[in-house]
Parts: structure tokens; C-alpha cells; sequence
């Protein structure tokens, strides 16, 4: 049986096959005025790549598809949810129980100021049902109950929806989705948890809508019998029944980061940067000891929550990004070319000058190569363009002003690999970076190079980095809850694994093969683990947090079995010597050098000498470290 595991980014839409022996990725161009026909293009392809005679063929013999993706971070960027009614205690209006005007990263962006409505202490239900009548005649169709203290006692929230449920029950056109947030966020701080449950119920729309057509595509269509697994930012999967919207925002990025954690545990490198650089966006993230490094709280697309999230800084910057000359230099961004019309040397009309036309014209990105082949990059189209808007303007070359776009694009990259290190407290020069996305290895040693890191790791799969992410992930689920003392953390965790039984269950999985791992965090900071049971990680200092993460084994990529194209035989592009992928095993390539992949290229720097292992991955060292 096979394995397809799914990541839809910005401008490339990934797939890992694996299985029956075999390992092989594609990849297409993501849709965005609909990312399941990319999906299913995926499935065709693997479909192709098999030789299965139809679609419904190779999904007779898939056992899993998982599915990570950006759709959500997506709709949070470009503020294209839906319209958001909220009810909160009376009073807080305006400050959503924030003092330092928070409040105005939601009110505006997601949720009007008019749309939100205070009810008393004591609302009764005429109270309730006026102020829910006034968000419905405004056009509100979906209304989040964010009351405070909820968290102690949620039963005022419940009754709320209990009323509204009343009046304008499922079965009708006009009802209305109510969402508590107490049932989001098991977190005592009024203010996250309302931010939480906005948040969620803003993407929840296009990100449910987008799931559930993919799966019945699957399932109406073409007769699959399982089940879509939806990635979570945690690293795992789950069912889409038991999927929240803000479990997935950045999912698809943050599989690559789970994927480095894994490998820096298995290789022994303690502190990693990785650098994910695709087609519309460059992120960082950070690896300490073979885990992603998280935070107690952060800013989701400058909304701030105070809740547990994996560290990841994003700048808009990738292949699609436009060059342009300002003051006589080079800028980037923010603006992208996407898929379509894309960089010039597509040849679909894009006249502006890209990130991806500068490496094609210096050559470190094979003009056949693209798309394994099924397009043909323009190269004339991609100097015309350079030298238009950029070279001529500078007056310089086309190929000088293409070195000037690849170097403004290293230096924008690591300046968010430093912004990372330098809030983990790290020495750059004591790191390893880790590269990775469609265009994260042709950045990989210049980047290391500008920050001053001596070791680079390079992936076979490097290109589908997330996707290799979600092929080695599990179920699974992450509860919380919000604690003041030893007794009631225990309390806690009893109806928390309740919790994740029933859910694990209610997906088809057996409860009793699942993994139950602990985390304690104490009043005084510390922090305390424990598997299995929680009474390993109590005493001490008072409990003040724990989590549960309960994981159910799935069937995993075994690196062994990878293979890719062979790629290009050797020769030189752009005056560089490249060699074939396939033909470096087990030997030192010295840098400047590309290493083609077929889909995928290496690109070495001057200085670096690059080692690669009998599974495809690569170390690359510089200088005195070799």
C-alpha cells in the first residue's frame, strides 16, 4: 500500500509517495482560486509516475493521504475571512480585557467594531436573543461568546449558545454557527482567548470548505474508502472531524521544521536554523536538542497570543518575489508573481523581473529541469526582463544586476536566519543551518556564509521538505489546560485523557496504542515531563499549566528506499561545474559547484566543500571546520 503525503504552499503545490518499496515526489503549480485542484494534480501525477490506468486504480492502493498546507496562514495574511459578530461581557467592547490596546490587531482587521456587543453579568434571554438579533441584521453569519472568567466557569458561554442554537437551529437556511471560547482555549487569560477564538472562527470557513471538498472529490468521485489527515502545527495529523482551523495555521512550513528536528536528533546537532525559502515566502525557524523550539507566546500575522507556539519569523521573499531598482540598489518583494503569471521565464506574460529569472540567467537552475521538465523556462525572456527593470536602470549587465537580485535575496535571508538566532540567545557561528523548500538549497551556503555558520545539512527530499515532514508524522492530538495546583493538574489530566481517548476514538483509532506524554509547567518556570502517566511530573513547585500530547503511530517513509532523477550528467551551467546528483555519493564536491537533482538543485559555494550520504543528504563545511 502506498503513503501520498500533501503540502500546499503559496506557489507549489508538493507530494511525497511512498511505499510498496518506492519513495518519489512531484510537484505542481498550486491553484489559489482553488488548492484542490492542485491536490488532486498531485494524485494524477503519482498516478502517472506509478502507471496506474486511472485515478480510482491508484487510490485502491493508497493506505494514508496527509495534507498539510498554508491555506489558513493564508486567509489570516490577506484578511479574507468572513464576517465576525462576537459577544463579550459588558464593558469590555472596545478592550476585548486587553490594557495595552491590543485589541486594535483584531477590531478592524478581523472583526468590525460595530459587530461587537456587550451582555451583563445576568443576561437574561431576551437580553441575549436582541443582541444576537442586532449582529444577524447586520450580516453576521458566525458569532464567537467570549465572556470573562469563562475559563472557571464556562456554563454562562454554553447557555449562550444554547440560545442561539434555539433560535436559529441548523436545519434552517438562516442559522447561525456560535462558537464558545472557552471550548477553544482552556487558558485563563480573557484576552488570548478571545484572540484564539477569533482567529479560528475567521479561517474556519475557507479551510473547512477546501477539506471536505477534497475528501468528497476523493470519495464521491473516485470510490476512496479512507480518510484525509489534516496537518497540525504540533507536527502531527488528525482527522478533519477533529481538526480546529488554528491547529493548521502554518502547518505546511512548520512540517519542514518537525522534519529538521527529526533529523538534527538522529545527526547530533544540537542548534539548528532552519531555513524553509519557497516560491512566495522565506521563514526561520529554530531546533534545539531534536526539538522545535517553541514559544509561551508570539504573534500570529502581528496578532498577539499568549499560548504555546513553535517559533517561526517569515519575511516575503521567494522565487516570485519582484526585483526591482529604487535608489540605486536592488529591492525584493513584497509583491510576488506566483504561479501565474509567475517570473518572466515562465512564458505566461509576467513582466517583472524575479528571484527565479535572476537564477536561471546565472544559471543555477536547469531551463529543462523545471517542473521535472513538463515546462521549459525562458531564458531570453528572463534577461529581457532583468536587464528592463533592473539592469538598465542601474546601468549595469543583465547578469551583473541577476548577482545583485541573488545577493539582495542572501542578505534579506539571513538577516531573518540572525533575528532567529539572536532571539534564541545563539552564536550564529555555533549553529547548523538547515535548508530547505523549492529554493532554500540554492540559498543555503551563502546564507550560512553571511551569518557565519560553518555547517550546512542539504535533504534529497529537501525540496519537498514538508511534505517529508508529514510522511514520518502521527496522529496527533495536544490538549491544555490552565492549573493552580498539584491536585487540581491530576484532576486536569484525568479529563484530558478522557478527552483524547474519545477523540482518537471517534477517528477510528485504537486508544490503547496511543503514546501519552506530559509536559508540567510550574509556577517558578520550570518545566517537568513525564509519559505514560502525569505523577512523574508533579511536586515541586505548584503546577500552573499542563499539557497532554497523545500520539497514535502511523505508518512512516523509510529513507532507505529514496530515490530521485538522475538529473543533468555533469558539464557546467553559467560557468559553474555541476554535477549529477546521482553521481556524488559518497564523495567531497568542492564549492563553487551545482549539484543537479533533476528536480531539485544543490548549490555550493566557493569555499564549501559539500559530502554527501548513501541516502542522498548532504553536509556542507566551510573553511577550518573541514
Amino acid at each position: 500500500m502506498l503513503n501520498i503525503d500533501i503540502d500546499t504552499g503559496g506557489t507549489m503545490t508538493d507530494g511525497l509517495v511512498s511505499g510498496d518499496g518506492t519513495v518519489f515526489s512531484v510537484k505542481v503549480e498550486t491553484t489559489p482560486h482553488d488548492v484542490t485542484i492542485a491536490f488532486v494534480e498531485v494524485l494524477e501525477a503519482a498516478r502517472a509516475r506509478v502507471g496506474a490506468a486511472s485515478l480510482r486504480d491508484l487510490l485502491d492502493d493508497v493506505a494514508l493521504i496527509r495534507w498539510s498546507s498554508t491555506i489558513t496562514s493564508n486567509v489570516l495574511a490577506q484578511r479574507s475571512g468572513p464576517k465576525l459578530g462576537l459577544l463579550v461581557s459588558a464593558g469590555h467592547e472596545d478592550d476585548l480585557y486587553t490594557s495595552a490596546g491590543e485589541a486594535a490587531t483584531v477590531v478592524g482587521p478581523l472583526i468590525d467594531r460595530e459587530n461587537i456587543t456587550g451582555i451583563s453579568d445576568d443576561a437574561d434571554d431576551d437580553e441575549v436573543r436582541t443582541a444576537v438579533k442586532g449582529l444577524f441584521d447586520k450580516g453576521i453569519r458566525r458569532i464567537n461568546i467570549s465572556l470573562k472568567g469563562a475559563f472557571e466557569d464556562n456554563s454562562r458561554e454554553r447557555k449562550v449558545v444554547a440560545m442561539i442554537d434555539a433560535q436559529y437551529p441548523d436545519h434552517f437556511l438562516g442559522s447561525i454557527p456560535a462558537l464558545p471560547a472557552s471550548e477553544i482555549l482552556l487558558r485563563p487569560d480573557d484576552a488570548t482567548r478571545t484572540f484564539v477564538s477569533l482567529i479560528n472562527a475567521y479561517v474556519h470557513p475557507s479551510l473547512a470548505t477546501t477539506l471536505y471538498r477534497a475528501e468528497e472529490t476523493l470519495k464521491q468521485e473516485h470510490s476512496w474508502r479512507g480518510n484525509v489527515l489534516v496537518g497540525h502545527i504540533n507536527g502531527g495529523v488528525a482527522r478533519i472531524g477533529k481538526t480546529t482551523a488554528f491547529d493548521t495555521i502554518e502547518s505546511g512550513p512548520l512540517f519542514g521544521t518537525h522534519a529538521g528536528a527529526h533529523e538534527a536528533a538522529a545527526r547530533g546537532d544540537g542548534k539548528v536554523l532552519a531555513i524553509d525559502v519557497g516560491g512566495t515566502t522565506a521563514k526561520a525557524s529554530a531546533v534545539e536538542s531534536g526539538r522545535v523550539v517553541d514559544r509561551d507566546e508570539g504573534h500570529l500575522f502581528g496578532i498577539p497570543v499568549r499560548t504555546n507556539l513553535p517559533l517561526l519569523r517569515s519575511i516575503a521573499l521567494g522565487g516570485g518575489s519582484v526585483a526591482r531598482a529604487k535608489d540605486g540598489e536592488v529591492t525584493l518583494g513584497p509583491d510576488s508573481m506566483g504561479a501565474a503569471p509567475g517570473p518572466a521565464c515562465y512564458g505566461l506574460g509576467g513582466r517583472n523581473a524575479t528571484t527565479t529569472d535572476a537564477f536561471v540567467l546565472l544559471g543555477y537552475l536547469s531551463p529543462t529541469a523545471f517542473l521535472d521538465g513538463r515546462r521549459t523556462l525562458d531564458l531570453d525572456a528572463a534577461r529581457d526582463a532583468i536587464a528592463r527593470t533592473v539592469g538598465d536602470p542601474l546601468g549595469v549587465t543583465a547578469e551583473e544586476a541577476a548577482r545583485r537580485i541573488v545577493d539582495k535575496a542572501f542578505d534579506m535571508t539571513a538577516e531573518l536566519a540572525r533575528e532567529t538566532a539572536r532571539e534564541m540567545g545563539w552564536d550564529p557561528a555555533d549553529t547548523a543551518v538547515y535548508a530547505f523548500g523549492g529554493n532554500g538549497p540554492l540559498f543555503a551556503t551563502g546564507v550560512a556564509e553571511r551569518i557565519g555558520a560553518q555547517k550546512v545539512r542539504l535533504f534529497a527530499f529537501g525540496n519537498v521538505l514538508s511534505a517529508y515532514g508529514s510522511a514520518i508524522s502521527d496522529v496527533v492530538h495536544v490538549y491544555e489546560s490552565a492549573v493552580n495546583s498539584d491536585d487540581a493538574a491530576r484532576a486536569a489530566a484525568a479529563k484530558l485523557t478522557d478527552e483524547a481517548r474519545r477523540d482518537l476514538q471517534g477517528e477510528g483509532f485504537d486508544p490503547g496504542a496511543a503514546s501519552l506524554h506530559w509536559e508540567v509547567r510550574h509556577d517558578d518556570g520550570s518545566r517537568t515531563t513525564a509519559d505514560g502517566a502525569i505523577d512523574a511530573a508533579l511536586g515541586g513547585a505548584p503546577a500552573g499549566l499542563v499539557r497532554l500530547t497523545a500520539r497514535y503511530p502511523l505508518p512512516s517513509l523509510d529513507k532507505v528506499a529514496a530515490a530521485q532523477a538522475d538529473g543533468t550528467a555533469g558539464g557546467d551551467r553559467g560557468g559553474i561545474p555541476t554535477r549529477s546528483w546521482a553521481s556524488v555519493a559518497g564523495e567531497t564536491v568542492t564549492g563553487p559547484a551545482l549539484i543537479d537533482g533533476g528536480s531539485f538543485t544543490w548549490l555550493v559555494g566557493a569555499g564549501w566543500a559539500l559530502e554527501v550520504d548513501q541516502h542522498g543528504d548532504a553536509l556542507a563545511t566551510r573553511g577550518e571546520q573541514r
